[in-house]
């Protein structure tokens, strides 16, 4: 089973008809589920997603209720951010005071992905190549 890291971006791209990239995403997403693939985000990116759609779209609860619900299912994972993954957070953005474009979000992602060890993100994001942590951004 292949995981994927879900940023915000993705999210958006996907939930959001009137995005810039959702008729080239949404395609990505549904042949990645079909083939088994698992999206893999965090309770801070979700956060940060809702506020996003809540502002550009309608639906947001339907949408966030299906994720929450494939959670469930164990068909998406929602990684917590806790008290050690945002103190090594809060470590690597004052470790990378030269990069005052990273969100804080985009950090504790970081983690994440160096933890369950997963190098590919579905975002357009050009921080996750920039980082050097050999993540790879799929849009």
């Amino acid at each position: 089973m292949k995981k994927v890291f879900f940023d915000t971006w993705g999210w958006v791209a996907i939930a959001h008809k009137e995005d810039d990239r959702h008729d080239e995403v949404l395609p990505f997403y549904k042949t990645f589920l079909h083939n088994k693939g698992v999206p893999v985000t965090t309770d801070f990116v979700l956060g940060e997603t809702i506020t996003l759609l809540r502002a550009r779209t309608r639906g947001v609860d339907l949408f966030i209720d299906a994720a929450l619900s494939a959670a469930q299912n164990e068909k998406i994972i929602i990684e917590r951010i806790n008290e050690a993954r945002w103190a090594k957070a809060w470590t690597m953005s004052k470790k990378n005071h030269d990069k005052p474009g990273v969100s804080f979000v985009d950090f504790t992602s970081f983690i994440v992905m160096k933890e369950v060890g997963i190098t590919e993100a579905l975002t357009a994001d050009k921080h996750y190549e920039d980082a050097g942590l050999g993540f790879k951004k799929l849009f």
